[in-house]
């Protein structure tokens, strides 16, 4: 049977629940458009973002872990700048995540659709680590 967009979200975020990745933030996991808008947590946003039906089913799953900037008093106090530090932990733990997620914990199959990297959003003053997961999922 083919899966629905909520439904392999659905798998992504019971793949995060407990994971290493989950655990070393300190905010919760929200599907795409759920995080309440004044959240300073380092959530995790999980967002589907394409799929194509077919014998093998295959799409990309993003991943957005938000990490709010730290005050920057080298340059002025009240200045905000990215927490580079954790930006990079969180990228290195998530790299570590998806290289976690083999065939004994699912029926899919995920690599990385890019290199894991962060952007930056100013009008909240957070960075977001961004995941391309891509998957195939082998339909019975």
């Amino acid at each position: 049977m083919i899966k629905t967009a909520k439904q392999i979200e659905g798998d992504i975020i019971a793949l995060l629940c407990d994971s290493d990745l989950a655990n070393s933030v300190n905010g919760k996991i929200y599907r795409f458009g759920h995080r309440p808008h004044n959240s300073k947590a380092e959530d995790i946003i999980v967002a589907f973002t394409t799929g194509i039906p077919d014998q093998i089913q295959t799409g990309i799953i993003t991943l957005n872990i938000y990490v709010p900037d730290i005050e920057d008093e080298d340059i002025r106090i009240g200045v905000m700048r990215e927490n580079e530090r954790r930006c990079e932990e969180l990228e290195i733990a998530a790299s570590q995540w998806v290289e976690s997620l083999t065939a004994d914990k699912s029926a899919y199959k995920f690599t990385l659709q890019q290199t894991v990297y962060t952007e930056e959003e100013p009008e909240i003053s957070q960075h977001f680590v961004v995941i391309k997961l891509k998957y195939k999922l082998f339909i019975n």
